[in-house]
């Protein structure tokens, strides 16, 4: 019987594919075929829809619209995908036949906070590996990954580690873990539980010297050597929700933040061809999964408003690159 189970499981499971967002950037961009003239490269935030949405399109759906007619758009996402992961990406495109005019590639900030940094599932080093291996040597063939793993337990040491934010009691990343996992049943102890998550995820102060942040200076150098423009744009924040739940405060260290990654792009500034946006703050709270959503996770209106603000900042490098919309 049991025999018989396995049979049918193994009929029924769909096997391996090779590593999928490289296929999809291979595929598109080393094919004889016109490739795609932009590239969108993303995290969660382009794949999420709210179940109250009507308008089912993801992010770069949206995005494509707006540009349907003049270029076309590839998106290439996965959920926690962070800029050293965009890098490797990216540096396949030195072997390809062909390139992308344009690149986005979106800054979200909570990527650079030990909730998502420190994560031990959201490393992708087997992806990272299997990039660089692919660019060190001509003719492989694409490997199949491992199987996927979404939750990965914090070993008593990680639960240790001293992490240091403002406006909280807690230093330790075991603290934050325990108190999200936590169901609080009265109002206090929901606010607290919702306080503390919007400081864990966004206020954890930056430095320029950060491993991940250091990726965007090696994505624009690479970008200029193979004459490609690059929009990069931090991505929005529930600002108000953090206000909120913590005050001023929460704003001013966020814009601290964003300041660090401000300040590193304005060093390999290439007029025209790299444009940067501070969308941070350019979405109140109802375009958001809910009011007080503590991700950046945009329901259908907000996805229609960000989805417009790239696509008129692509219209605009076009006009300053050619004196003509060209893109």
């Amino acid at each position: 019987m049991n025999t018989f189970k396995n049979a049918l499981v193994s009929l029924w499971t769909k096997p391996p594919k090779p590593y999928p967002e490289l296929v999809k950037l291979v595929s598109n961009y080393d094919s004889r075929r016109k490739a795609a003239e932009v590239l969108y490269l993303g995290d969660s935030v382009l794949e999420r829809i709210s179940w109250n949405d009507r308008d089912k399109r993801t992010l770069d759906r949206m995005v494509a619209g707006r540009l349907a007619g003049r270029k076309r758009l590839l998106c290439i996402s996965h959920s926690a995908y962070h800029l050293k992961v965009f890098y490797h990406l990216l540096h396949i495109l030195k072997r390809t036949r062909q390139k992308p005019e344009l690149v986005i590639v979106p800054i979200n900030m909570r990527s650079f906070s030990p909730q998502w940094d420190l994560n031990p599932a959201w490393q992708f080093d087997e992806e990272i590996d299997i990039l660089k291996k692919y660019i060190e040597t001509p003719g492989m063939e694409i490997p199949v990954l491992g199987k996927p793993v979404d939750s990965v337990p914090l070993t008593e040491a990680e639960k240790m580690m001293e992490v240091k934010y403002p406006f909280t009691e807690l230093n330790r990343l075991g603290e934050f873990h325990d108190l999200i996992k936590s169901n609080p049943s009265t109002e206090d102890e929901k606010r607290r539980r919702k306080k503390q998550i919007y400081i864990f995820h966004y206020l954890h102060p930056l430095s320029s010297t950060h491993p991940r942040l250091q990726a965007l200076p090696m994505i624009m150098e690479l970008l200029r050597e193979l004459n490609i423009g690059l929009l990069a744009y931090v991505t929005p924040i529930n600002y108000q929700g953090g206000a909120r739940f913590i005050g001023e405060g929460f704003i001013e260290v966020m814009r601290a933040n964003i300041g660090v990654a401000r300040d590193l792009i304005a060093r390999f500034h290439v007029r025209d061809a790299f444009h940067f946006l501070d969308l941070s703050e350019a979405l109140s709270s109802e375009y958001f999964f809910h009011a007080d959503e503590a991700t950046e996770h945009l329901n259908q209106d907000g996805r229609a408003q960000l989805a417009e603000k790239i696509a008129n900042e692509i219209f605009l490098m076009g006009v300053k690159k050619n004196g003509v919309p060209s893109l």
